[in-house]
């Protein structure tokens, strides 16, 4: 009866959660690099599925969140400053299961 009630348990840790995706173009207000190596994005426009509690609502792009890692975290650092220098309008997708908003791709819209 353990091993059964173990192997549950394993299998249920196991089970993938799923981001909630969502997905907004907006200019971006400000790009704010953090020193543990986050990136936090503010926008002109805020959809309500985002529920951060900041004012605006901070975007986060974090490595290990929402599939992103350092190299992806590295190209949205870039083009998020490239388009905030030339006022250009981004397609933001991100997680809403979280207050965090955590995004993992954006693109800029010419």
């Amino acid at each position: 009866m353990f091993r059964f009630k173990a192997l549950v348990i394993s299998a249920l840790i196991s089970l993938p959660v799923t981001a909630q995706e969502d997905s907004f173009s907006s200019i971006i207000k400000r790009v704010y690099p953090q020193s543990n190596g986050t990136l936090v994005l503010t926008f002109h426009d805020d959809p309500q599925s985002c529920t951060s509690p900041s004012t605006p609502n901070y975007y986060y792009v974090k490595v290990g969140e929402n599939g992103v890692t350092q190299e992806g975290l590295n190209l949205m650092f870039s083009t998020a400053l490239a388009a905030g220098a030339a006022q250009q309008k981004v397609s933001v997708y991100f997680d809403t299961s979280t207050n965090s908003c955590f995004i993992n791709r954006l693109s800029v819209n010419y």
